[in-house]
């Protein structure tokens, strides 16, 4: 999915904005909740409600696609035309065959225009129906479609960069321990925003974790890896919505992630039966962090990785059920999503823990033994959340360890 704009437009009223996003929901542009939708304009009825007025607000749309239908009887007189812009980026006006589903396919536009997706990104599109009444081959539908492009700013495609890694990086196996105790270690980093901060500021963290895997030889070792691993997704500044924040130096975060957990996976390995890596998508890095998961899932081929790109994860050992959700999308129905789920685990388990980040600051909530914890995270304070006030929570990350059907010891870093 292309990068989404949720901020208002030129000249777009509020009420024109919660329509536009509304039912780009209902045509699958963006994952926004419903309820995250109400909440944000302020919709005073349910969010079953919104659901239901969006799609009368998507049948208006059509119908005013429809209305501006024109007819030929013969043959259609159409003027392609493509402009280059002194910015570097281009314009491109076609008549197109497409469905109503191609149409809203970012890919499949900047395929029919004749732009390669890895080396352009679209701004603009706009799709007029125009419907063709042919002798020969009776009515069809085209589009007028007009789109505008310019060129990605370092960005890079990411199935080549796996392959490239795949020849560049030699994998490492590792002897790991036989006789270890009946022990999970969890190190659920949240929100470290690599670029903001780097390795030398999480240099005093770094040892503590290793100082922690040395302690003891542990059955399994849990990484979870993301949650805003990065402060930026790929190289334009911008979050995995779009959002402008702080533009970061993003080849030397990605260095500084990979040495700190390169580092601390082989160091798990050699005192761990088992080791699992987690990836947990967050809001800022989407992308660029499940890349950075699949080149270390290749360094490390004995470790076991779940990299798939899910929004709630959960993770079994013995007696204990971990769920695993940034926090960012329907917040106040998540127990009850675990609940559907992964009910069978949560019935069969005797510890059940559904840790989260997002907001930077700690928070428990224990509901009929289902623990929910909004995990504190020790990075810097960014310009974004400074200035939204999101400060004073204590800077720390949390470690916790576990026996076979208890919660024994949670480690402040």
């Amino acid at each position: 999915m292309t990068e989404y704009i949720f901020e208002r437009q030129q000249d777009e009223t509020p009420f024109s904005q919660l329509e536009r996003i509304s039912v780009d929901k209902l045509n699958k542009l963006h994952n926004m909740d419903w309820l995250d939708i109400k909440e944000q304009f302020g919709f005073d009825q349910s969010a079953e409600s919104l659901r239901k007025y969006a799609t009368g607000w998507k049948m208006k749309k059509e119908q005013d696609e429809l209305n501006k239908v024109e007819f030929d009887t013969v043959a259609i007189k159409y003027k392609e035309t493509t402009e280059i812009l002194s910015d570097g980026s281009h314009k491109s006006d076609k008549l197109i065959t497409m469905s109503n589903e191609q149409s809203k396919d970012v890919n499949y536009l900047l395929k029919a225009h004749g732009f390669d997706s890895d080396e352009w990104e679209l701004i603009s599109a706009r799709n007029n129906i125009w419907n063709v009444n042919s002798i020969a081959q009776g009515v069809q539908t085209l589009f007028s479609s007009k789109i505008s492009v310019k060129p990605k700013s370092n960005g890079f495609n990411m199935e080549k960069l796996l392959e490239t890694m795949k020849k560049e990086i030699e994998p490492i196996n590792i002897i790991s321990p036989e006789n270890t105790e009946d022990k999970l270690l969890e190190i659920p980093l949240f929100d470290m925003h690599f670029g903001i901060a780097d390795f030398s500021y999480y240099l005093e963290v770094y040892k503590d974790i290793s100082n922690k895997i040395d302690s003891r030889k542990w059955n399994t070792i849990l990484f979870i890896v993301g949650q805003d691993l990065f402060h930026n997704d790929g190289f334009t500044g911008k979050t995995t919505s779009g959002t402008m924040i702080d533009k970061v130096n993003m080849e030397q975060a990605w260095s500084d992630a990979y040495r700190f957990y390169s580092e601390l996976i082989q160091k798990a390995l050699e005192n761990s039966k088992n080791v699992n890596v987690i990836y947990s998508n967050g809001n800022h890095d989407q992308g660029i962090c499940y890349g950075f998961v699949k080149t270390l899932e290749i360094k490390f081929p004995q470790a076991i990785f779940d990299s798939r790109m899910q929004q709630r994860k959960g993770f079994t050992w013995e007696k204990v059920f971990l769920g695993l959700s940034h926090g960012d999308k329907g917040k106040a129905r998540l127990e009850k999503n675990f609940l559907r789920e992964y009910r069978t685990e949560i019935a069969n388990a005797e510890v059940v823990e559904i840790h989260t980040g997002h907001f930077h600051h700690e928070v428990t909530k224990d509901d009929l033994g289902i623990v929910l914890r909004s995990l504190s995270t020790k990075a810097k304070t960014d310009d974004y959340h400074y200035e939204n006030g999101f400060v004073g929570a204590m800077k720390r990350f949390q470690l916790f360890e576990y026996s076979k059907s208890s919660l024994d010891a949670i480690y402040y870093i």
